[in-house]
């Protein structure tokens, strides 16, 4: 019992020892978690400033291939090769489609051998008609002879040209048995089955180019722009914002570069096309509903103030869009909440309400920063601009 009462205490002052010895550490490592880290926050500042603008109207569209081309076979015949999908896409030149050449390449030979026989009946013609000239001349011969002689050579001659004619019209028609891509583009119909029977003059294949595409709006007489129609190409090149309902808030632009000064049968309305060059991640086909936006509205005399921010200062918390303004007095920010009304452009946003002239806000970076912060400015020049 002694024992184990000695053993005890032994084992209790070891314990004390050693941690008496390990106090200054541990209360190093306490200080050290103790020391506040720095709450300052490098940010980019944007001021807030309207700008006058003028009423816009945002117009309803179509989208259409802005090279499109029905194609057909200038000669009928039975399909043999057709190796071709919708939504293919082809090189120009590249074949689409043959048809049997067989009863065209029968007609390519016959002519060539007819041809063949007319030169050496021409060359013999040409001969005889140059000895009789040669007799007449010396009154060895009758002039009737001699004209019989000349006739015979220039009907051999008319035969000869009007048989090349005829082989060259063969030869296009053999060649006009295969159908190639007049350019690159999409195939978007097919109208005919390998081995039917292909009508010379009748689309069998639509072909269009998907990497550029039209436009079309109608616009009223009433907002047509205030210009002569000689002064018309001032409004050629002009871009607009063009979104796509229901497919997210992607905005792409569009350049006018037509206008149709003819009225539509159907309404007092005239038609505009625009351009657009379509992205590469984006898949934009004939047919979708577009919309342009902020197409000037010549009727109206209104003019509205207009807020626009950098979208990336813009952030959701709670289903609540939330911008950072920043007091410049205590260098703090606070959460401010805002209604957007549409995006501007790829990276500006149109602001409703919740924001004045003249403030500051964090134009990056909002998710990371909080009320604890304190900002460090890291474009002091914004706080100068048009003061």
């Amino acid at each position: 019992m002694k024992k184990n009462i000695v053993v005890f205490i032994i084992i209790l002052l070891v314990a004390g020892i050693s941690i008496y010895i390990c106090k200054d550490e541990l209360l190093k490592k306490e200080k050290i978690k103790q020391v506040p880290q720095s709450l300052e926050r490098v940010v980019k500042l944007f001021k807030v400033q309207s700008v006058n603008q003028k009423s816009g109207v945002t117009y309803p569209g179509t989208v259409k291939a802005l090279r499109h081309a029905d194609l057909f076979f200038r000669v009928s015949g039975p399909v043999i090769e057709r190796n071709l999908k919708k939504g293919q896409t082809v090189k120009a030149g590249q074949v689409l489609m043959k048809i049997d050449p067989r009863d065209y390449q029968r007609e390519v030979d016959t002519l060539t051998q007819q041809l063949t026989a007319s030169r050496e009946k021409t060359k013999l013609d040409e001969t005889d008609h140059s000895r009789a000239k040669k007799l007449y001349e010396e009154a060895a011969i009758s002039k009737s002879t001699y004209d019989a002689a000349l006739t015979k050579k220039n009907v051999s001659e008319a035969q000869t040209k009007s048989l090349e004619e005829s082989l060259k019209k063969a030869k296009d028609k053999l060649a006009d048995t295969v159908l190639r891509a007049p350019f690159e583009g999409t195939i978007t119909e097919l109208r005919i089955e390998q081995h039917e029977i292909a009508v010379a003059g009748a689309p069998i294949v639509a072909l269009d180019d998907l990497r550029e595409v039209e436009i079309k709006i109608n616009i009223p007489a009433g907002n047509l722009p205030d210009i002569s129609i000689k002064d018309k190409e001032r409004i050629i090149g002009m871009e607009f914002n063009v979104t796509f309902p229901g497919r997210g808030d992607r905005i792409v632009k569009a350049a006018i570069y037509e206008f149709k000064p003819v009225a539509s049968d159907n309404s007092e309305t005239f038609e505009v096309l625009l351009k657009l060059k379509v992205p590469d991640n984006f898949l934009v086909l004939p047919g979708m509903s577009v919309e342009v936006h902020d197409v000037p509205n010549i009727s109206s005399k209104s003019i509205h103030k207009n807020i626009n921010i950098p979208y990336a200062s813009v952030f959701k918390r709670n289903d609540k869009t939330l911008v950072w303004v920043v007091d410049l007095n205590t260098k703090k920010a606070s959460m401010r909440e805002i209604e957007m009304k549409k995006p501007v452009e790829t990276d500006k946003v149109e602001i409703l309400s919740g924001l004045q002239d003249g403030e500051f806000i964090i134009a990056a970076g909002a998710d990371w920063f909080n009320e604890e912060n304190t900002v460090k400015i890291m474009n002091p020049e914004v706080l100068n601009e048009n003061r």
